[in-house]
């Protein structure tokens, strides 16, 4: 293959493929604009390499294809919403993507049609033309609302120009956590950090955290709870009677939909690798609240982490947090997770039983933002009031 490089004589520059001289300040030939399309299935090869090449985690081909076949509102419009935008060449390379998951929120008895963003990923030569895909996303038909909930430090300036919102509520530029292991923490840490004899520094550093530990602020309190905590192994028809009943009861609070096929079809993943963790709060019969935990351990540092993902309650049940905090760090404990994760803070909003986790980070960018095209939903999402935002909501925990 001939390849095309440049050599600089004086203030010009020889191609040496064609010999042709061109000086300095003439600017370099710009790559044809690529063509705008609808992503299809079979782009998945193509797709793969994009987001490996841009650094971005990548899915097993069944596992990508089930964020919309099987997702209820994908099959619902029988495939007609698009599962995302591809920037393309002449030469059929796929050079750019914005992927696009459909879901059903809930706000003032309506039902609004969703979607959320994921992988956007464009090749460096082809970043000027990346806004063709914001574009095409935000201008998408028939959608009420367009999230994000896993936005890089690299997107953030791009949605904070088309004035993206970051969600009212939470600290989503920040995560709270618990340590579990101290030893195993410290290690992940200095490894993270490229501490040279981290084995050896970990001993003095792990034993100065934990007493701290012991004498500062602590776990949340396990206080008595007049409801049981039961470890669920899936979604059973409880949680649809549990869902309708938390929608009546917060019919002004913006919510994602939560029905038990859409909770099946969005844990499908950690629930087949036995990663997730459901505990169901009741009373009797009935289920009064729920909090779910996902193992996404961070391999590249050897962190064992657990995180809290969801936590719903019915009015005065609230308190279910507590027991269910209180199970999980010590599971975490007597397992060696080394860290209880809640990412975004969203813990910290009015309604919800006082929690302060023992230590915070900072994260590079804020990770929920939202738009919406209507303005009158716009103003009104815009008080804090109407939100309960979690982790559960977008592409976070898909």
């Amino acid at each position: 293959m001939k390849m095309l490089f440049e050599t600089k004589t004086n203030n010009a520059l020889v191609t040496e493929e064609t010999g042709r001289v061109r000086t300095s300040a003439e600017p370099p030939r710009r790559k044809a604009v690529p063509n705008l399309r609808e992503a299809v299935f079979d782009d998945y090869n193509q797709i793969a390499a994009l987001q490996v090449r841009n650094g971005l985690n990548i899915r097993e081909y069944a596992d990508w294809v089930a964020q919309w076949r099987g997702n209820p509102v994908y099959e619902e419009s029988k495939g007609r919403i698009p599962i995302g935008w591809v920037l393309e060449t002449k030469e059929r390379e796929i050079v750019g993507l914005i992927g696009n998951v459909p879901f059903t929120a809930h706000f003032q008895g309506i039902k609004l049609r969703a979607a959320s963003a994921c992988a956007w990923a464009v090749e460096p030569a082809y970043r000027s033309h990346s806004m063709l895909l914001m574009d095409r996303l935000m201008n998408q038909k028939n959608m009420d609302l367009i999230i994000s909930t896993t936005v890089s430090s690299n997107s953030e300036p791009a949605l904070k120009l088309f004035e993206w919102a970051k969600a009212p509520v939470g600290s989503w530029d920040k995560a709270g956590f618990w340590v579990t292991n101290h030893r195993g923490f410290v290690n992940s840490v200095m490894r993270l950090k490229s501490v040279p004899m981290p084995e050896m520094l970990s001993y003095p550093v792990s034993a100065a955290l934990y007493c701290r530990d012991l004498f500062g602020q602590g776990d949340p309190p396990d206080c008595p709870v007049d409801t049981e905590l039961e470890v669920c192994p899936e979604f059973d028809d409880r949680f649809d009677d549990f869902w309708e009943e938390l929608l009546r009861q917060n019919a002004g609070i913006l919510l994602a939909n939560r029905d038990r096929d859409t909770l099946a079809w969005h844990f499908r993943y950690p629930l087949r690798r036995r990663g997730l963790w459901i505990l169901a709060a009741t009373r009797g019969s009935r289920l009064v609240g729920y909090t779910i935990f996902d193992r996404q351990d961070n391999e590249a540092c050897g962190l064992k982490r657990i995180r809290l993902v969801d936590f719903q309650a019915l009015k005065g049940y609230e308190n279910s947090l507590y027991p269910a905090l209180a199970f999980m760090l010590r599971k975490c404990r007597r397992e060696g997770i080394h860290i209880l994760e809640n990412v975004g803070c969203w813990l910290d909003r009015p309604g919800l039983p006082i929690v302060s986790p023992t230590y915070h980070r900072s994260l590079p960018s804020a990770l929920y933002y939202y738009t919406v095209p209507d303005p009158a939903l716009a103003l009104t999402l815009a008080d804090p009031a109407v939100w309960a935002p979690t982790t559960f909501d977008g592409d976070a925990s898909l």
